[in-house]
């Protein structure tokens, strides 16, 4: 990856928000097309730098990452916030770096998926994407979160999001008192430091999956070029959504990556960067 860099560059909104954008590329100066990058929740773009790194080096082409709202130097998340903002962000990412091709994470999965039925995306792949059919996610642990969060009682905030979310692997299953307690001790490090900053993000945007619930049905409008990977580590959840997605979109293809977890993505494994390499070549 030596000839690989990353270039820092700003996007701006069609409601005058800035979106700040990570490029992976060769530094020869061709920066347009290749592949957008939509990151999950409760992260930054930071994160998938590495995803990023490897994925362009292994396609050749471009890589981009952008922050979403509330993150990084990009604008704050709106008082309208909802899934159609963050899908016309995507769309000014799309039109600024002319890519037509895009890979979505978790909330970033889901935001991809619903961008893909409206966009003009060519090539779509997801990885755990966190979307509700006829109720599947309905979040019932929000409220507590919510009010942990007006309180000002930030562990306590993070350790009901990681027992809703299920997502952090077995120290998801503590008791709350003890994940609170850890949390605490967790928030004097720097990655602490940076998931207590972003857990104000949170609420807005687990409300925006849940009102995003549907029937699979709708997702027929997608693109015939449609990759849906999960982890084999990963919540039960996640495969759940693939398989409604499965019964619909016959033609897409499906995966289960065995022994990655959740965080995949950001750790990005050789059978990720080669799943994605192989589709995004195709």
């Amino acid at each position: 990856m030596a000839g690989t860099q990353i270039h820092a560059s700003t996007v701006a909104t069609r409601d005058g928000a800035i979106l700040e954008l990570l490029t992976a590329s060769s530094g020869d100066g061709q920066a347009d097309g290749g592949v957008v990058v939509v990151h999950g929740s409760m992260v930054t773009a930071e994160l998938y730098r590495e995803l990023a790194l490897r994925l362009a080096e292994s396609l050749r082409a471009p890589v981009h990452v952008y922050n979403r709202r509330g993150r990084g130097a990009s604008s704050p998340q709106p008082e309208n916030y909802s899934l159609a903002v963050e899908i016309a962000d995507l769309g000014a990412v799309l039109a600024h770096t002319g890519s037509q091709s895009v890979f979505g994470h978790n909330y970033g999965g889901c935001i991809a998926l619903n961008a893909g039925r409206t966009l003009d995306i060519t090539q779509l792949a997801v990885y755990d994407p966190i979307i509700s059919f006829n109720g599947s996610y309905n979040a019932d642990w929000l409220d507590d979160y919510e009010a942990a969060l007006q309180h000002g009682d930030e562990e306590k905030a993070l350790a009901v999001l990681l027992r809703g979310l299920q997502a952090a692997g077995p120290i998801s299953k503590l008791p709350l008192p003890v994940l609170t307690v850890l949390n605490r001790i967790g928030s004097r490090m720097q990655p602490g430091k940076t998931l207590t900053r972003l857990l104000p993000t949170g609420p807005r945007e687990i409300r925006a999956v849940v009102a995003a619930d549907s029937k699979a049905k709708p997702f027929e409008q997608l693109p015939l070029e449609t990759l849906v990977l999960v982890g084999g580590a990963s919540p039960e959840y996640f495969s759940e959504a693939k398989a409604k997605l499965d019964g619909v979109l016959p033609a897409s293809d499906f995966g289960v990556l065995p022994k990655l977890a959740h965080d995949a993505p950001e750790r990005p494994a050789r059978v990720l960067i080669e799943r994605l390499t192989e589709f995004f070549s195709s």
